[in-house]
């Protein structure tokens, strides 16, 4: 028999809660509160604030609050109404008490990307790489510690202490695990351009840049922009299911005659009228400027019967986004910003190289590995890449830094020393596939694939923010499970061991 509760509305008051009765501490924003480094996270935040002006956020509050839309995949509005809604929210933001009204608006959010650009981010997380690491390695020679000991019986304090206080071999280290790099796009959420279609709507732009200077002139007729017969000539070509080579040519050569039309008329209504510039928006005059462009680029393109050409702009609202040729299956091409990513063997990541113009990551293995020296004191031993990472060029240069570049070293060799080398490279090249699964843990769970922000800097300030909440939560996972992992890892041993008996 089915059972079905109430229809009737319970009223809000006769509603049980067990807020009055306690919080759970074991609560995941709980936990992460009481492990994060936050006295460091705020000092690199506030260094980037003035001494004037009105009083500024909470710096844990912001901080805090990009975390939990970036790992939760939240919009802004929808981020300050979950910290409003959830008091474990409110305990990591460091609030003493939980408060029903919204901490800040939704719209100042946008202001603390544009403040925590990849810079500030990179020292941010830097200072949770060198903790894990730092917490990683300590436990390492802590067990290492009771494992000699057991082993050797104990010892005298006095036999004891001299290793204990020994920095000697600590001074010495100077090249210290292994280093993955590789690259990625982190795409905008952009629909994908064509070149008639990009046309089309600047046309469009111009038409209404066109209606906003008229309405201000003292024409007493308005300019013709022949709107309707472009539109219908566009919709015509665009519903064509296949598109022949020439016709897509004719049609970009419509729209840019059209185009090139209004952009020499938009040109004598600014020069009859000096003052008719101020009149137009601020939106209206950046895409009066990046119709311009696209305008001089697809000429040029088309002129040449080429597709290519330097910086080529395929969105008007993002004008900085640029296609990047990868060559992938399904996916040739890719519009984003070009990210170079490397892992360390504790599983974190660091970002050594960001920009939106596609690049020879080949080229930056030093600057890549001078960066992981920054941020952990000293050089990897051993550098993994695909080919495009194997050059002479980088050879040498990793070898003066005493650094081996994974890969088939040059010269002949002996048979045995072959099988030698190809065993350990098969093995390293293995390992690539860590960064691999950073990327899609990023693409699939942080939506590294769908960067919604329109400025540059905003972009690349929520790309590095998903590479940093990801860092945080690794942190998480190897500080309050790394008992339980232990613990697994024994019984695995334990299985294995009986197994063999």
């Amino acid at each position: 028999m089915l059972k079905t509760k109430d229809t009737n509305q319970l009223k809000f008051e006769a509603f049980k809660t067990p807020f009055e009765i306690k919080m759970n501490r074991n609560n995941r924003w709980v936990r992460l509160s009481e492990i994060l480094p936050w006295e460091e996270l705020i000092g690199i935040y506030v260094k980037s604030m003035s001494d004037f002006g009105r009083p500024a956020l909470d710096s844990r509050i912001a901080i805090g609050a990009m975390i939990i839309k970036t790992k939760l995949g939240l919009s802004d509005e929808e981020t300050v109404e979950q910290i409003s809604e959830n008091m474990y929210m409110q305990f990591f933001l460091g609030l003493e008490a939980y408060q029903e009204e919204p901490l800040f608006d939704a719209s100042l959010l946008v202001h603390i990307r544009e403040r925590m650009g990849k810079k500030m981010l990179d020292q941010m997380n830097s200072v949770v790489v060198v903790k894990a690491v730092t917490e990683q390695e300590r436990r390492k020679n802590k067990k290492k510690k009771t494992t000699d000991d057991d082993t050797k019986g104990g010892g005298t304090k006095e036999e004891q202490k001299p290793e204990e206080n020994s920095t000697e071999a600590k001074d010495e280290v100077t090249h210290k695990g292994g280093y993955i790099l590789d690259a990625t796009v982190a795409d905008q959420y952009i629909k994908y351009p064509t070149d008639v279609e990009l046309l089309n709507d600047s046309r469009q732009k111009s038409e209404g840049i066109i209606d906003t200077l008229y309405s201000i002139s003292t024409l007493e007729k308005k300019p013709r922009t022949y709107r309707r017969k472009a539109r219908k000539e566009f919709l015509l070509f665009a519903k064509k299911k296949k598109k022949t080579i020439k016709e897509v040519h004719k049609a970009i050569g419509k729209q840019l005659r059209y185009l090139g039309r209004n952009l020499n008329t938009i040109a004598n209504l600014l020069d009859s009228d000096t003052e008719a510039l101020s009149s137009l928006e601020k939106q209206e005059y950046k895409d009066y400027l990046v119709i311009q462009e696209i305008y001089r680029q697809q000429n040029q393109m088309y002129g040449e019967k080429k597709n290519r050409c330097e910086d080529r702009i395929v969105s008007i609202h993002q004008p900085h986004v640029r296609p990047i040729v990868r060559g992938k299956q399904g996916k040739t091409v890719e519009f984003g910003s070009k990210v170079l990513a490397g892992i360390t063997d504790a599983g974190y990541t660091l970002l050594p190289k960001m920009d939106w113009n596609a690049y020879n990551e080949g080229s930056y293995v030093i600057d890549s590995v001078e960066h992981y020296k920054k941020t952990l004191g000293y050089y990897p031993e051993v550098v993994i890449g695909d080919q495009i990472f194997i050059t002479r060029a980088n050879r040498k240069a990793l070898e003066d830094l005493g650094i081996r570049l994974s890969g088939k070293s040059l010269g002949r060799k002996s048979e045995d020393k072959q099988k030698e080398e190809n065993k350990r490279m098969l093995m390293e090249q293995k390992q690539r596939v860590r960064i691999e699964g950073k990327f899609g843990q990023g693409k699939n769970g942080y939506q590294l694939n769908k960067i919604r922000m329109r400025k540059p800097g905003t972009s690349q300030s929520m790309i590095s923010m998903i590479f940093f909440v990801m860092n945080i939560i690794r942190y998480a996972k190897d500080v309050l499970f790394w008992p339980f992992l232990q613990i697994g890892k024994m019984l695995a041993i334990f299985r294995i061991g009986y197994a063999s008996d």
